[in-house]
């Protein structure tokens, strides 16, 4: 696949996405341009240093590289530490080959159904979104994305963590729909901010960030529950 952007920073030595993907394009600054080509080629693309830095920037400059390169509008945004697709049910990782057909095959759904905003699901736990609904068309997706770029939203950069939810916000109240996976699972290496994450955020910056987000959508969309947030917008469906 050729629509896979894959934001990095300082990791020239592995990008795990790219390692596990075997394919995308590795979004990077310029300063850095020379260390990740050494071990990954051509599939380094560098932006000016002035369009790096926080995560809202760096997104916002990715989604301009695929609004120029793809023609309909559609890519992939993926974290750089992404290891595998699991399959929820089994607790099966799925091959490279099979995870690129799941990533093809909600492309295709995203596009017959004009959604301009698609992933899978971010937490293993069955309980949370059943297996026996497969699918959902309001529920929002972290760290690897699908989405649309035609529709000309961008992150907001006043935000610099929950930059994502907020993304989710737009796209779901200006589109109405979203197309979710909910059998699969996007696994990462430095979740939430851990010791291996770039941005080293804590709780406090998320709840801050939270605040923030709520305030700007004039009601409690996230909402801290003793040991994790809970996700609510006025968009009604599945």
């Amino acid at each position: 696949m050729d629509n896979i952007y894959i934001p990095s920073y300082n990791r020239s030595d592995l990008v795990r996405t790219y390692e596990y993907l075997g394919c995308g394009h590795i979004v990077v600054p310029e300063s850095q341009e020379k260390k990740y080509k050494k071990r990954y080629g051509s599939a380094v693309v560098s932006i000016p240093d002035n369009k790096d830095g926080f995560v809202a920037k760096k997104r916002n400059a990715v989604i301009d590289i695929i609004k120029e390169k793809e023609p309909d509008g559609y890519g992939w945004l993926c974290d750089d530490d992404f290891i595998c697709l699991k399959r929820k049910k089994e607790r099966q990782k799925m091959s490279r080959e099979e995870c690129l057909e799941h990533f093809e095959r909600l492309y295709i759904m995203a596009k017959d159904m004009g959604a301009k905003y698609g992933g899978f699901d971010y937490s293993e736990d069955n309980m949370k979104l059943k297996d026996f609904a497969p699918f959902s068309l309001t529920k929002v997706s972290f760290g690897l994305i699908l989405l649309n770029v035609n529709d000309n939203l961008k992150y907001d950069e006043k935000l610099l963590v929950n930059e994502d939810y907020d993304f989710f916000l737009q796209k779901i109240n200006k589109s109405r729909r979203v197309i979710k996976d909910n059998q699969f699972v996007s696994c990462f290496y430095g979740e939430d901010g851990g010791k291996d994450s770039v941005i080293k955020y804590d709780r406090s910056d998320q709840r801050k960030y939270a605040t923030m987000i709520n305030k700007k959508w004039g009601f409690n969309t996230m909402n801290w529950n003793k040991t994790k947030f809970e996700f609510k917008h006025k968009i009604s469906g599945a």
